[in-house]
């Protein structure tokens, strides 16, 4: 294969996949555009939330014996 055709396929490629990934960042940039910052604020407050309830329910699982039982009982009431 010639310098000259893998020259060409090259130039495709870049054509086909290049403009597909510039259409993405458009759309990414457009979508993020939409959101405002309120809704931003909502979001990192419900994922500081999951956050806290993820890190109970580990302590949860990998403790043993009477500390889970209080646990449980804690988050019961």
């Amino acid at each position: 294969m010639e310098i000259s055709q893998v020259l060409i396929v090259a130039i495709v490629f870049f054509a086909i996949f290049g403009a597909d990934f510039f259409k993405y960042r458009l759309r990414m940039k457009q979508l993020e555009a939409k959101i405002d910052s309120s809704d931003k604020m909502k979001l990192i407050d419900e994922v500081e939330s999951v956050k806290h309830r993820l890190v109970v329910l580990e302590k949860i699982i990998t403790d043993k014996g009477y500390e889970v039982s209080e646990e449980i009982d804690r988050l019961k009431s």
